[in-house]
Protein backbone atom coordinates (compact mmCIF):
# COMPACT_ATOMS: atom_id res chain seq x y z
CA UNK A 1 0.00 0.00 0.00
CA UNK A 2 1.60 3.43 -0.90
CA UNK A 3 2.87 5.94 1.66
CA UNK A 4 0.11 9.42 1.89
CA UNK A 5 2.61 11.74 1.73
CA UNK A 6 0.34 14.47 3.42
CA UNK A 7 -0.33 12.21 6.63
CA UNK A 8 3.86 11.38 6.96
CA UNK A 9 4.53 14.55 6.85
CA UNK A 10 2.32 15.56 9.38
CA UNK A 11 3.27 12.83 11.59
CA UNK A 12 7.15 13.92 10.80
CA UNK A 13 6.07 17.79 12.19
CA UNK A 14 4.27 16.32 15.62
CA UNK A 15 7.22 14.62 16.13
CA UNK A 16 9.78 17.15 15.66
CA UNK A 17 7.73 19.64 17.73
CA UNK A 18 7.55 16.38 20.72
CA UNK A 19 10.96 17.07 20.80
CA UNK A 20 11.81 20.30 20.54
CA UNK A 21 8.84 21.37 23.09
CA UNK A 22 11.10 20.94 26.01
CA UNK A 23 13.12 24.09 24.95
CA UNK A 24 12.68 27.25 26.71
CA UNK A 25 13.81 29.68 24.33
CA UNK A 26 12.07 28.35 20.90
CA UNK A 27 14.78 29.03 18.18
CA UNK A 28 14.19 30.76 14.93
CA UNK A 29 15.59 28.44 12.02
CA UNK A 30 15.34 27.17 8.73
CA UNK A 31 16.66 23.98 7.98
CA UNK A 32 16.86 22.07 4.26
CA UNK A 33 17.78 18.99 3.20
CA UNK A 34 17.46 16.49 0.07
CA UNK A 35 17.73 13.01 -0.49
CA UNK A 36 17.41 11.49 -4.29
CA UNK A 37 14.21 13.24 -6.12
CA UNK A 38 12.97 14.63 -3.06
CA UNK A 39 14.19 17.71 -1.31
CA UNK A 40 12.47 19.69 2.08
CA UNK A 41 12.55 22.49 4.02
CA UNK A 42 11.59 22.86 7.86
CA UNK A 43 10.91 26.34 9.65
CA UNK A 44 10.83 26.83 13.05
CA UNK A 45 9.59 29.45 15.16
CA UNK A 46 8.13 30.59 18.68
CA UNK A 47 4.27 31.01 18.41
CA UNK A 48 4.79 34.18 20.64
CA UNK A 49 6.73 35.45 17.40
CA UNK A 50 4.25 34.80 15.16
CA UNK A 51 5.10 33.22 11.61
CA UNK A 52 8.32 35.08 9.94
CA UNK A 53 7.21 36.42 6.32
CA UNK A 54 9.55 34.36 3.64
CA UNK A 55 11.23 37.52 2.90
CA UNK A 56 12.70 38.85 5.58
CA UNK A 57 13.36 35.17 7.06
CA UNK A 58 15.34 34.63 3.60
CA UNK A 59 17.34 37.87 4.43
CA UNK A 60 18.05 37.43 7.68
CA UNK A 61 19.24 33.82 7.26
CA UNK A 62 22.17 34.67 4.91
CA UNK A 63 25.01 34.01 6.33
CA UNK A 64 27.34 36.22 4.14
CA UNK A 65 25.19 39.32 4.50
CA UNK A 66 24.88 38.13 8.68
CA UNK A 67 28.72 38.31 8.82
CA UNK A 68 28.80 41.72 6.88
CA UNK A 69 26.02 43.66 9.16
CA UNK A 70 27.98 42.61 12.00
CA UNK A 71 31.55 44.12 10.50
CA UNK A 72 29.13 47.21 9.57
CA UNK A 73 28.30 47.43 13.22
CA UNK A 74 31.52 46.81 14.13
CA UNK A 75 32.97 49.72 11.61
CA UNK A 76 30.46 52.46 12.40
CA UNK A 77 30.58 51.51 16.16
CA UNK A 78 34.45 51.73 16.27
CA UNK A 79 34.46 54.91 13.85
CA UNK A 80 32.04 56.97 16.18
CA UNK A 81 30.56 59.05 14.21
CA UNK A 82 28.38 58.40 10.75
CA UNK A 83 29.75 57.27 7.62
CA UNK A 84 28.31 57.28 4.11
CA UNK A 85 28.03 54.35 2.14
CA UNK A 86 31.53 54.95 0.06
CA UNK A 87 33.66 55.54 3.40
CA UNK A 88 32.05 52.13 5.03
CA UNK A 89 33.22 50.05 1.86
CA UNK A 90 36.77 51.67 2.17
CA UNK A 91 36.89 51.35 6.08
CA UNK A 92 35.36 47.55 5.68
CA UNK A 93 38.24 46.90 3.02
CA UNK A 94 40.83 48.52 5.29
CA UNK A 95 39.31 45.95 8.11
CA UNK A 96 40.49 43.42 5.90
CA UNK A 97 36.75 41.83 5.68
CA UNK A 98 35.72 40.34 1.96
CA UNK A 99 32.74 42.54 1.28
CA UNK A 100 31.79 44.08 -2.18
CA UNK A 101 30.01 47.24 -2.79
CA UNK A 102 26.93 45.48 -3.18
CA UNK A 103 26.49 43.28 -0.61
CA UNK A 104 27.05 46.32 1.71
CA UNK A 105 24.12 48.18 -0.03
CA UNK A 106 22.11 45.45 0.85
CA UNK A 107 23.23 44.73 4.15
CA UNK A 108 22.95 48.86 5.04
CA UNK A 109 19.42 48.63 3.86
CA UNK A 110 18.61 45.67 5.71
CA UNK A 111 20.43 47.29 9.21
CA UNK A 112 18.22 49.97 8.29
CA UNK A 113 14.74 48.57 7.70
CA UNK A 114 15.80 45.92 10.94
CA UNK A 115 16.19 49.61 12.86
CA UNK A 116 19.94 49.35 13.91
CA UNK A 117 21.03 52.11 11.73
CA UNK A 118 19.44 55.22 10.25
CA UNK A 119 20.65 57.24 7.67
CA UNK A 120 19.27 61.20 7.68
CA UNK A 121 18.90 62.86 4.75
CA UNK A 122 21.74 64.94 5.92
CA UNK A 123 24.48 63.48 3.65
CA UNK A 124 26.47 62.29 6.31
CA UNK A 125 25.38 59.00 6.02
CA UNK A 126 24.75 56.18 8.20
CA UNK A 127 24.71 55.83 11.86
CA UNK A 128 23.40 53.62 14.88
CA UNK A 129 20.15 54.19 15.93
CA UNK A 130 21.09 54.42 19.65
CA UNK A 131 23.10 57.45 19.08
CA UNK A 132 21.37 60.88 20.16
CA UNK A 133 19.97 62.46 17.12
CA UNK A 134 22.39 65.41 16.37
CA UNK A 135 21.16 68.89 16.54
CA UNK A 136 18.56 67.53 19.28
CA UNK A 137 19.19 69.32 22.89
CA UNK A 138 19.59 67.58 25.63
CA UNK A 139 16.31 67.22 28.15
CA UNK A 140 18.99 67.86 31.21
Amino acid sequence: MPLDPHAAVKRAARELLGNLAELTDPPRLRVTDASGQLACMILVWGTAQGMPPAAVERRTATGGRAECRSDILAVIGASGRALTHKQLVRALREAGTPHGPGTVMKALAELTRMGELVNPKDKKGYRLASWPTPGTPPLF
